[in-house]
């Protein structure tokens, strides 16, 4: 009796790892297909992609000028503000 419980365990172990190995295996297969439609999309959108990164580089130039006027006009009207208190 003692013999069979032994080998239903070692059973059951190698049982258990086998259904473990499927699971990554299919993980695995999951997350290369996932991969490969990552680098479809982005093969088909590059321009596309490479553009937006550009009107994002002008888009931030143009906002750091817009503050930089808005702090000049702010300065000017301190300036004033400080004239008209005198």
């Amino acid at each position: 009796m003692n013999t069979l419980g032994w080998q239903i365990g070692a059973c059951l172990i190698g049982v258990s790892a086998l259904i473990i190995g499927i699971y990554i295996g299919k993980l695995l297969n999951t997350t290369n297909k996932v991969v490969e439609k990552a680098y479809k999309v982005i093969d088909y959108n590059e321009r596309h992609i490479h553009e937006t990164i550009e009107n994002v580089a002008s888009i931030t130039t143009s906002t750091e000028e817009i503050v930089s006027i808005l702090s000049k006009v702010t300065n000017i009207m301190k300036v004033f503000r400080f004239v008209k208190r005198r």
